[in-house]
């Protein structure tokens, strides 16, 4: 069946696609966003008690709160009392703020002017705007370029002209699962202006609670909040801080689903038939409580709750929620199935665009256009909405095929644990395919069925199709659950033995690693998602030696590619951070840094691609973060490393937080579902947030380090070894220490099996690392051993994952391979 002798197409030992290390602009500056354009000058200009700001042509409130912020983040920075900062001319000012125009509306929208200059040179800084926006992102730039070395504090020589790439650069950010207090969303407003992002997308409205104060409709927060809920008074403060930093605030009503809070309180709203009463919901899915859209209170309801909001919030959108409905309440109603058949309603999801347009007219009537989630879209819909995505470029293209805005969310969920770098390669703007899936004369292909089971919910099932050219390269793509076609970019090859590839999906990164066995995927096979391994099956179904057999259509279409004027209706993206098992301790280092490579992509030149670039930078202004702006997901994680040590020294725990990953994607609920006594649990509002995996980061940048150090050693550069060598050492020792700490804590006693895992896994790394010192040959009898080991340390352990398997893994590869 094959042709051929053995083949093995290995790219890169970080397992990143081409368009990661394509020619990128200048990154030079530890900057993020990167602007636009960066022109480098020789010189310098120092920064000392004789620092001063004069503000040139327009000038306001807002212009000031941000000049004197700037002094305030500035003696963060350096330390260095700048006293008389406020100069009384152009010529006697180290900085310069030319304000060209005021703001052409009071209130800040989508089409506001944010683009900014930055000169540095000649004993100056200048900062020139055409309006106040893009003056608050020079001075952000600023910041960040502020250095030292033995002789005092600078800003280097630098020419600067920048403007975003997309006007929608938000965060979408829920405080009803868990309420997160006013003090951390202030803190993260400062955040979002750092990385230059301007859209805060308040989900304030859900299942679990409803948490803003109206006065009319006084039970929906009276009795589903807890008491925990933002007063009138709190809200404007947020709004007005939020307007000071240059970001809209834009709530979110959610409608008709998630609907289990409203449920609570006005049960006569609902669906639901006959006289019924529904409890406080603690728990997370979807769930069936479903508004009644021919009921004529629930648009009374509506009414005055979109007074109440609209008079509290600005800005010119207002969000309707509209995802994930359950229709069956509407489905058994009897009376809604009539108004369906009597209105000509195209069934349920008629219904709901029914009840969408009648919204619609409602916001309108009061001054605001409407954006929902991907379900609100409808033909009867004005093209004024915003579509937000959760269901990915398949969804946001079609929409823009129709002519509708939409922003992106997908690929942008900090909720799930993913890889920064799989953010970071996420555009919003749909791409086409990027493959040649085509059979051409004298090319061979073969395509393999998969199927890859979840503990909770229907197994994931697609197909890889694998194509061999006449030269003897090698491409392939899979049609995935239904989505579009995508490249998958192959690692390694052999025909009929193994195929080790992976690309970007809406779970996260996804690598195959198929073994083949009499046209079958062997036991063996697994699909790793993140960072965390999913059993896979499967069987070869069509191949050029299978007669009559042919590549199979995508049963998912293939990507949308835009045109010019399509691609202007994708307005950007936002972050999503839905805060079912994150609290005000925990929701912070889910945020950040990660935030800053995601706003890079919304901000920053398309072409800007080098992932190396990103982590380098992303890790210096990490930092930078927690000094300038002030941010506590470091302090909030080590206060719970601190927690766990009960009074004992931390440090062991804080090293070892270094090198382990909580289990990425969903793969805790999965987890939390397989492995109960009574099968089925899922976290809840009780559920505690105070284990390990709670703690950690949600990426190991040491073991990004490590695969670095492989990498180099796969090219021959020895002297690596002595440093990943110190990795292991260290990570040994730090789980060895920990393992006690763990022991006398309720909340970490499960914890105990990993630092057996980290020992285990150590110890085979520098078994490795002497091996390839001593030029040994490895016997299949080792090679096979040592398999094991990675294979029984590769599993979810308290709900995180050794990150170290990683590389140990490749370091092994290198010795099979050599």
């Amino acid at each position: 069946m094959y042709k051929g002798t053995l083949a093995l197409l290995i790219s890169s030992i970080f397992t990143l696609p081409t368009a990661a290390i394509a020619m990128t602009p200048n990154s030079d500056l530890n900057l993020m966003p990167y602007p636009q354009n960066v022109a480098l000058k020789e010189g310098k200009v120092t920064l000392d008690k004789s620092f001063s700001i004069y503000i040139k042509g327009y000038n306001s409130p807002r212009v000031q709160f941000n000049t004197k912020r700037v002094m305030e983040r500035l003696y963060r920075q350096t330390g260095l009392p700048m006293l008389n900062w406020q100069a009384q001319s152009e010529q006697d000012a180290t900085l310069v703020i030319n304000i060209h125009h005021r703001p052409k509306s009071d209130v800040q929208n989508i089409d506001s002017d944010e683009s900014y200059t930055l000169d540095v040179g000649n004993g100056k800084i200048v900062i020139n705007a055409e309006r106040p926006y893009g003056a608050f992102h020079g001075l952000e730039t600023l910041l960040q370029m502020v250095s030292t070395d033995a002789t005092g504090y600078f800003v280097p020589a630098v020419s600067i002209q920048d403007k975003p790439r997309f006007p929608w650069r938000g965060v979408s950010y829920d405080t009803s699962r868990h309420f997160i207090e006013l003090d951390v969303i202030l803190r993260q407003l400062d955040a979002m202006a750092s990385a230059k992002l301007n859209v805060f997308h308040w989900h304030i409205w859900d299942d679990q609670g409803i948490r803003i104060q109206l006065d009319n409709y006084q039970k929906l927060w009276r009795e589903t909040a807890d008491g925990n809920y933002y007063t009138k008074d709190q809200i404007r403060q947020v709004v007005d801080y939020a307007r000071n930093l240059g970001i809209r605030v834009i709530p979110e009503i959610s409608l008709p689903g998630h609907a289990s809070a409203v449920a609570h309180a006005y049960p006569e709203l609902m669906s639901g038939i006959g006289k019924q009463q529904y409890p406080q919901q603690r728990g997370w899915g979807v769930f069936e409580p479903l508004m009644d859209p021919t009921n004529p209170e629930l648009y009374e309801m509506l009414a005055s709750v979109f007074d109440e909001v609209v008079a509290l919030f600005p800005d010119e959108y207002f969000h309707i929620g509209g995802d994930e409905p359950n229709y069956q309440q509407w489905r058994d109603n009897p009376k809604i199935q009539q108004f369906i058949q009597n209105n000509n309603i195209d069934g349920e999801r008629g219904l709901q665009s029914y009840l969408n347009t009648k919204v619609e007219k409602m916001l309108e009537e009061r001054g605001k256009k409407m954006t929902g989630w991907d379900e609100i879209w409808h033909k009867d819909l004005p093209k004024s909405i915003v579509i937000q995505s959760w269901q990915g470029h398949d969804s946001i293209g079609r929409a823009a095929k129709e002519g509708y805005q939409g922003i992106l969310s997908t690929g942008y969920y900090l909720d799930q644990p993913q890889p920064t770098s799989y953010h970071y390669r996420n555009d919003p703007m749909p791409k086409g395919i990027t493959v040649d899936d085509k059979l051409h004369q004298g090319e061979e292909f073969e395509t393999y069925e998969w199927v890859k089971p979840r503990g909770k919910g229907g197994p994931r099932k697609g197909n890889l199709t694998i194509i061999t050219a006449v030269d003897g390269s090698y491409r392939a793509f899979t049609d995935y659950n239904g989505k579009s076609r995508e490249e998958v970019y192959i690692l390694e090859y052999v025909p009929g033995v193994k195929f080790r590839g992976h690309f970007d999906n809406f779970m996260s990164y996804t690598e195959f690693n198929y073994d083949f066995v009499n046209d079958k995927l062997a036991d063996s096979s697994y699909q790793l998602i993140g960072n965390v391994r999913w059993p896979a099956t499967g069987q070869l179904v069509s191949s050029s030696d299978m007669k009559g057999t042919q590549i199979p259509a995508p049963n998912g279409g293939y990507p949308a590619e835009l045109t010019e004027k399509e691609q202007a209706l994708i307005l950007g993206g936002e972050i999503t951070i839905w805060g079912e098992n994150l609290d005000s301790m925990t929701i912070e280092h889910r945020l950040w840094p990660r935030s800053y490579a995601i706003a890079e992509r919304l901000w920053s030149s398309q072409t800007l691609t080098d992932e190396r670039s990103m982590y380098k930078r992303m890790k210096v202004i990490d930092t930078w973060s927690e000094i300038s702006v002030g941010l506590r997901h470091h302090a909030d994680a080590n206060m719970m490393l601190k927690r766990l040590a009960n009074g004992t020294d931390s440090s062991p725990l804080q090293t070892l937080a270094k090198y382990v990953e909580p289990a990425q994607y969903y793969a805790r609920h999965w987890e939390k579902w397989n492995s109960t006594p009574t099968k089925g649990d899922l976290y809840n509002q009780y559920e505690r947030l105070n284990r390990f995996a709670d703690a950690l980061p949600v990426e190991s940048l040491a073991v990004y380090e490590m695969k670095d150090l492989v990498s180099r050693i796969n090219k021959g550069e020895m002297s690596a070894l002595a440093t990943l060598n110190m990795h292991y050492l260290t990570v040994k020792l730090a789980a060895q220490q920990a393992k006690p700490i763990f022991a006398n804590n309720i909340a970490s006693v499960n914890t105990i099996p990993m630092t057996d895992a980290v020992i285990a896994v150590a110890d085979l790394g520098m078994n490795l690392i002497d091996k390839i010192k001593q030029g040994s040959q490895l016997s299949e009898q080792e090679i096979t051993a040592y398999h094991q080991i990675i294979d029984n340390n590769a599993v979810i352990f308290d709900e995180t994952i050794v990150a170290i398997v990683s590389p140990t893994e490749q370091l092994l590869h290198i010795l099979e391979n050599h």
